[in-house]
């Protein structure tokens, strides 16, 4: 009785989330700019005598003598149930055979969407951010610091003879290879709210690495050849662009932040050309950078070992050991930069080393800036453990996996502008469990109130029951419900 009772739970402002979202964030215009259109669902033959609007027939004058009616399922339409099935217990393929899919249509429909050629998905994700971003910043104070955070993670697949571009793809974090892609994400924070803006899944050049198939025959103009392109860029230059993406779409941000898998001098010199102030973390490398000596006044090229050993560290429960200004030098040029040492959190008697093109900035402002890098941490977690980012697509089209890719950040957007709007300290997974259960309620209060209607109309026909004796069984019926059930039923009644 407890689980029933907790299924029936009075939560359902949640569960216009999504519609809400769609119609504040998105809308039917935008779709069109990024060329998501309606798809043909069935055509069915109409009835006899009836005539179908069919606008070629009318051009050519043949009114009566159509047979055939296209039925149409609109773009908002499968964009909203993509984005609600994460919170669906059953899979799209179970449901649709069982037939208790969102709405009625066919599942070929609803898969072809993933796959349509003329979408620019990476473009809805940009402008959906953009718009969520700028409504978040409308809405609070300006004494916060906005940045851009990248990051890859491992998109995995089981099997990937069938997939397009699918390859050998290194795992930093547990250091082995697996098959899959590479997924390069930028997210915007400013501390509190993350909002993915940009994401490309990554392979390779090597054709050795390559497990999956490399369709050459794509006209170099379209758009898949585009996303294919980059698919096989290196991850450098497609941080660069997701950079120039984010300042030209209008998304405001005051530093980028990455860790030490994108921090070598070319990739800091190339971003301060861009007027981008970069803070990240370096590893302990052989990597040398220009420091001159306080004592000698002697500039040396040395490693961040050896700059370390070579000055006095601050004493006491500082934030941090040491700031030392440095040049970055390389090929491309060299820039100021200034080198902040502090205690490793996991190790107290090691250390780590942050990077900060702004030298004027303030030594515990930059490690306090920093630390906001781990928000894209927590929205790979996040997309992986609750919004099934690698469970819930199994297509080898490139094209889809890539749709499914930004529908799992738009799912993430949802959650994040509930969250900013709740001004509470609900965590993103206690808003997709409490949006999961409302939809789960509405569900279930639909089939209830089916099999009770279907209940009431055998009672009718088996012992001819009136009408008022009907509304007597079913208020006494009610009134033996408990208070849950009760309210659950009254406010269905009022809505039907």
């Amino acid at each position: 009785m407890n689980s029933i009772a907790e299924i029936f739970s009075d939560s359902n402002r949640l569960f216009s989330s999504i519609s809400n979202f769609f119609d504040r964030y998105i809308g039917a215009p935008l779709l069109r700019k990024c060329g998501i259109k309606k798809l043909v669902d069935d055509i069915k033959s109409s009835n006899e005598g009836e005539y179908c609007d069919n606008p070629i027939l009318r051009l050519i004058g043949k009114k009566d003598s159509s047979k055939v009616l296209e039925r149409i399922v609109r773009a908002k339409d499968l964009l909203v149930d993509k984005l609600m099935l994460c919170y669906h217990p059953e899979s799209a393929h179970r449901m649709f055979k069982a037939g208790t899919f969102f709405k009625n249509y066919k599942k070929d429909t609803f898969y072809r969407f993933d796959r349509m050629s003329s979408a620019n998905w990476e473009r809805l994700q940009l402008e959906t951010a953009r718009n969520v971003i700028l409504d978040i910043e409308n809405r609070t104070k300006k004494d916060h610091v906005n940045v851009l955070i990248f990051d890859d993670s491992l998109y995995m697949r089981t099997s990937g003879k069938g997939t397009e571009l699918c390859a050998r793809v290194f795992d930093h974090n547990d250091r082995k290879t697996r098959l899959g892609f590479r997924m390069m994400t930028g997210v915007w924070s400013n501390s509190e709210t993350t909002v993915p803006f940009a994401q490309a899944l990554l392979s390779t050049r090597d054709e050795k690495q390559m497990i999956g198939t490399d369709d050459q025959s794509i006209d170099r103009r379209t758009l898949r050849w585009k996303r294919r392109n980059l698919a096989k860029t290196k991850g450098t230059e497609v941080m660069r662009q997701m950079v120039n993406t984010a300042r030209q779409g209008g998304i405001p941000f005051d530093y980028v932040l990455f860790d030490t898998w994108f921090s070598s001098p070319a990739q800091l010199i190339d971003l301060k050309k861009m007027d981008v102030r970069v803070i990240a973390m370096i590893k302990k490398s052989s990597t040398k950078y220009i420091w001159t000596d306080p004592d000698t006044n002697e500039a040396k090229k040395l490693d961040v070992k050896e700059i370390y050993s070579r000055n006095k560290k601050r004493r006491g429960r500082s934030k941090y050991l040491l700031s030392v200004p440095i040049t970055i030098n390389s090929n491309d040029g060299s820039i100021p930069a200034k080198l902040v040492y502090a205690r490793n959190r996991n190790n107290r008697k090691d250390w780590v080393c942050f990077i900060c093109t702004e030298p004027g900035l303030d030594e515990e402002a930059i490690i306090r800036t920093y630390t906001i890098r781990w928000n894209i941490e927590l929205y790979f977690k996040v997309c992986k453990s609750y919004l099934k980012l690698r469970t819930e697509c199994h297509s080898t089209s490139y094209d889809a996996l890539t749709s499914h890719m930004v529908i799992v950040a738009i799912r993430y957007m949802v959650l994040a502008i509930e969250r900013f709007n709740g001004t509470d300290d609900r965590t993103i997974e206690d808003i997709f469990y409490q949006i999961q259960r409302d939809i789960v309620n509405e569900m279930m209060t639909c089939n209830i109130v089916i099999a009770l209607d279907a209940l009431l109309d055998s009672v009718r026909i088996c012992f001819g029951a009136s009408e008022e004796k009907i509304n007597e069984l079913v208020r006494i019926f009610i009134e033996k419900l408990p208070m849950q059930w009760k309210m659950r039923f009254m406010r269905q009644s009022e809505s039907l």
